[in-house]
């Protein structure tokens, strides 16, 4: 990724934390394809290793990173930038941080 690229996923990231979804997804429509996708990807690739290796305590440390990640699946998914097979298997690592957070409540 480049720095430029970098900035661009730093911009988004603190749109996102600071709700400012319609001004991000504005900015995102705004975006290159390959860009987003690369974004999408590069963030993605993050929290699938962590989920892989069951660092879920990073995982759980950095839910916002999570969330916005997920956002930016999602988005991808509906702009057409990963087809529905790829969306599928970003999906099965959310919903499993997303179960793993329930586990955690039902045991507090």
């Amino acid at each position: 990724m480049t720095e430029e690229i970098n900035n661009l996923n730093t911009d988004f990231k603190e749109l996102f934390v600071e709700n400012k979804l319609d001004e991000l997804t504005d900015r995102l429509d705004q975006t290159d394809e390959a860009i987003v996708l690369e974004i999408t990807e590069f963030n993605f690739e993050i929290i699938k290793k962590y989920f892989e290796t069951e660092k879920f305590n990073l995982l759980m440390q950095y839910i916002r990173f999570v969330a916005f990640s997920s956002f930016m699946c999602e988005y991808s998914a509906k702009r057409n930038l990963v087809n529905a097979e790829v969306f599928d298997s970003m999906m099965y690592v959310f919903n499993g941080i997303y179960n793993m957070i329930q586990e955690n409540k039902q045991q507090s």
